[in-house]
């Protein structure tokens, strides 16, 4: 079998010269000071808090994240507001203040190298793919799995065995990440991938974002049914088994339990977690984490028990 597609890129065009660009950008991004200088030289290319690349150079806009970042040891240096600015963090970990802390981490996301644009496919025998199938950079099908007519896959992805992607299924493309930096609005790169977890079925319209992040993947779960039209965001992880209703939204950095299932319409916010087997009912926005074995419903989702109580109150005559 081939390389993994995600074998890791060359290192971000910048990390050779980091300690002299953030000199060079300190005035614009408002950078007030730095810690641990030293770490920077092991600095490889962006991500988030908890992401397990080694290397890496986050954002932590809270304490909550920070606390990620300093008990995470592939992160090198973490960028903080001022207020962040005297927390402590181990030695091993370079600290950038700045006042412009999340627009200084996204100019740094953009300014990374693409990841390389060959097509390479490595698609086993027993596969059967539909010809009007449209596959782009690095992906790999494994045995058993099924390709429906017109579906697009961009690579870096793999569909593990016996994985289905329905028709008009779109994975691995670039998902709704819109900031602004220098005063230019610009969609964030996405330089990760997808992963299709085996026996997983992908239904009719549904769309996979690729992982914003280098080296890391937007996870479906083994034998996970994404339904009709449903929209998975970057870097989410759905777990085994796991059931995401048709038209649902699971927005970026999302993680869905195995055995959960999400109702038809549902809408749960990045970032946000839904425990093992809780369920969330149809049209549900989800704001907050939903423990596992939990049911919520409603706008903003509570427990589903108080929902219906309010509901019988309120249809009383």
């Amino acid at each position: 079998m081939n390389a993994s597609p995600f074998s890791t890129a060359p290192r971000a065009d910048w990390t050779t010269r980091l300690p002299e660009l953030l000199q060079q950008v300190a005035d614009e991004f408002g950078i007030l000071g730095s810690r641990n200088e030293a770490a920077l030289s092991a600095v490889c290319q962006t991500g988030f808090a908890g992401t397990m690349r080694e290397g890496v150079i986050c954002l932590a806009m809270n304490r909550d994240y920070l606390a990620q970042a300093r008990d995470n040891p592939c992160a090198r240096a973490v960028i903080v507001p001022p207020p962040l600015a005297d927390v402590l963090v181990s030695a091993d970990k370079a600290v950038i203040v700045s006042g412009c802390a999340e627009e200084l981490y996204l100019y740094l996301h953009s300014e990374q190298l693409p990841a390389p644009s060959d097509d390479i496919f490595d698609i086993d025998p027993s596969a059967s793919m539909d010809e009007s199938a449209v596959l782009r950079g690095r992906v790999r099908i494994e045995a058993d799995a099924r390709i429906g007519p017109r579906v697009v896959i961009s690579g870096p992805a793999i569909v593990r065995a016996g994985a289905c992607i329905d028709a008009g299924a779109v994975l691995g493309c670039d998902g709704l990440y819109a900031k602004t930096i220098r005063g230019r609005r610009m969609n964030m790169p996405h330089f990760g991938g997808v992963e299709i977890g085996l026996g997983a079925y992908i239904h009719a319209g549904a769309v996979i974002v690729r992982s914003a992040i280098r080296g890391e993947v937007t996870r479906i779960g083994e034998a996970a049914h994404v339904g009709v039209l449903a929209n998975v965001g970057h870097d989410a992880q759905i777990g085994n088994a796991a059931t995401l209703s048709s038209n649902c939204v699971i927005a970026g950095r999302a993680r869905v339990g195995a055995h959960a299932w999400i109702g038809a319409s549902a809408t749960v916010s990045n970032a946000i977690t839904i425990g093992d087997g809780a369920r969330v009912r149809l049209g549900a926005v989800v704001v907050r984490d939903v423990p596992a074995g939990a049911s919520v419903s409603g706008n903003f989702a509570v427990d589903h028990a108080r929902t219906m109580r309010a509901y019988l109150k309120a249809a009383k005559p």
